[in-house]
């Protein structure tokens, strides 16, 4: 083996161990915080949860943390059992000894591991996902009609990727050596769509819609959007997409022209006030380019590993740091593609791992700077008492773990935005560092004398 083998696969042992006692280290952490927050309601939520929902939100926030580790602990072994344990050389000699090398017997492996994957996740995912739910009240779905919809959704999910697998295979093939670059760049057009045609042209295209009917919070968006550059075009309510999880209030448009998207849960339960704290923060996320942020950020992080699945197409250190036999693949005609596509699938996710915390505070770095914004243009308390009525999940604690969440959650947490509101909201007291940046109530106008 080559130093640079042995490099790779020293790094990739390093990783994998790192996955699991990191994981094993921030459930813990997600716990003991959940433990810790028991004795009070946060601030905010006091008219909304009990000490006892609190008390139950705890244990099961400690509990499904626990299941998760066990599907953490289960998908770390299927990458050592397939790499180190021969589990891609094995069904690849099987495969290629029925079928021959090629596209074809590529794809069958590919097939047969997101197989495997989704067929040893289900019974872990069934704990985690159903029985924990079940314990505590919150599933309400009958088993075998959970199991049946679940394995319904995973079996079109196979079938549907297959012939996608397949034809992508074939162009890569045709593509020659830069069918990496073309992978890159399939990659680049599916964050395209999800940052912004998406919202323009899918989700919400042509969905039914009809016009805000209070006249006075729609002229006070306007205004407000004004006051940051931006256009209102016009101002809808609709159903929430069951597919659309990213914010309550949109702005969907190309530049600073802007149509706002309400949604119908939204414009029942907030005043005129919040509805324009929400439509700020929203605001934010277009004058600081957020988006764009995001998207340049999955764009550099996608070229890296597509270069490395290109790298590795064309050196023997690549699969056998991996230990792929290169007599199974780089010894096969063709461009490799499909071998190192096998790979990719199990190992690039735990490659990932190391990344996911600093991307996940990207991400959150944003959300407070919006945040910052709205209670900047509308006041602290309106986003506030937005963030707290609007929040569902009443289920997990309010007070994450600060290092869990920064692995786990995309986003931070809605309980974790309140309290640094609140924070922002001391310090802007009379007296604070922040006095001078948040807005005052208006003091209310004494009636004039006749």
């Amino acid at each position: 083996m080559s130093l640079h083998a042995t490099f790779i696969e020293h790094t990739f042992v390093s990783i994998l161990a790192l996955y699991v006692t990191l994981e094993c280290a921030v459930t813990i952490l997600q716990t003991r915080a959940a433990e810790k927050s028991c004795g009070r309601v946060p601030e905010g939520f006091e008219e909304k949860l009990t000490l006892a929902g609190i008390r139950k939100a705890a244990d099961y926030t400690g509990e499904l943390a626990q299941a998760n580790l066990l599907l953490t602990v289960v998908g770390a072994g299927f990458a050592l059992f397939m790499t180190f344990g021969n589990g891609l050389n094995v069904f690849t000699a099987v495969i290629e000894t029925i079928m021959g090398p090629g596209i074809p017997a590529d794809w069958v492996l590919i097939s047969l591991i997101v197989l495997l994957m989704l067929l040893i996740e289900l019974p872990f995912g069934w704990w985690a996902r159903y029985r924990v739910k079940e314990r505590y009240g919150y599933m309400r779905e009958p088993r075998m009609r959970w199991l049946s919809r679940t394995l319904s959704e995973a079996l079109w999910g196979w079938l549907v990727f297959m012939p996608v697998s397949a034809a992508l295979l074939t162009i890569f093939e045709y593509a020659g050596g830069d069918w990496w670059k073309l992978a890159w760049g399939v990659w680049l057009v599916y964050l395209l769509w999800r940052w912004k045609l998406s919202s323009v042209y899918g989700v919400f295209w042509k969905r039914r819609s009809r016009p805000y009917a209070n006249a006075e919070t729609r002229e006070a968006v306007r205004e407000s959007l004004h006051r940051q550059g931006i256009t209102m075009t016009e101002m809808v309510v609709m159903t929430r997409p069951a597919s659309w999880d990213h914010s309550n209030i949109v702005l969907s448009g190309w530049g600073l022209r802007r149509r706002v998207i309400v949604f119908a849960h939204v414009a029942h339960l907030l005043r005129k006030d919040e509805i324009v704290a929400l439509a700020a923060h929203e605001a934010a996320h277009v004058r600081h380019f957020h988006g764009v942020l995001r998207l340049l950020i999955n764009v550099a992080v996608s070229y890296i590993f597509c270069w490395l699945a290109g790298w590795g197409a064309t050196h023997v250190q690549f699969f056998e740091g991996f230990n792929y036999s290169p007599m199974l693949t780089l010894d096969m005609p063709g461009t490799h593609a499909g071998s190192v596509c096998a790979v990719a699938l199990v190992v690039f996710p735990m490659l990932l791992y190391p990344l996911s915390p600093l991307l996940n505070l990207a991400a959150r770095l944003m959300q407070y700077d919006a945040d910052l914004h709205a209670a900047r243009i509308a006041g602290l308390d309106p986003m506030i008492s937005a963030l707290v009525k609007l929040h569902k999940d009443t289920t997990t604690s309010l007070s994450p773990s600060l290092v869990y969440s920064l692995f786990h959650y995309k986003r931070p947490h809605p309980g974790m935005r309140v309290a640094n509101l609140q924070r922002l909201k001391r310090l802007s007291a009379p007296g604070g560092r922040l006095e001078h940046l948040f807005p005052k109530p208006a003091e209310p106008r004494a009636p004039e004398a006749d």
